[in-house]
Parts: C-alpha cells; structure tokens; sequence
C-alpha cells in the first residue's frame, strides 16, 4: 500500500512540474527580478558627457531573459 500511495504522489509531483508557464506569468516574473536587480546594480549608460543617468541593468536583465523591456 505505502508503494502505491508513493507512486502517486510521485505521478502528482510529475505531472504538476511539467505544466508549462504562459508567457505573460513568465514576462511578469522576468519584470519583477529585473526592478530588483536595477535597483541593485547600478549600470549606467556612458554619455557624451562620460556619464550617464539612464540605468540600463533593467534593459539587459529583461534581455537576458528573452524579452524587450518595455520604455
């Protein structure tokens, strides 16, 4: 009985993993670690000025993660 009782929650644990997520859930997480990892990490784009104030770590994150960050 115990086997079968595992053996059914192993097909549960499986079966629940490999859904996959909609985009629009995968976009919004994408966005919600990449505000956090702007905040964080402070890349500026380099100006005529030779600096910049515009932070780019949001635009690369979302990037990194396969998505256009939205201006």
């Amino acid at each position: 009985m115990k086997y079968l009782i595992s053996a059914a929650v192993v097909l549960t644990l499986c079966a629940c993993t490999t859904q996959p997520l909609h985009n629009d859930v995968l976009r919004a997480h994408a966005e919600r670690n990449c505000r956090v990892e702007a905040t964080v990490n402070h890349a500026y784009a380099i100006d005529s000025t030779g600096a910049g104030l515009k932070n780019v770590a949001y635009n690369r994150c979302m990037a990194a993660h396969g998505f256009v960050a939205a201006e």
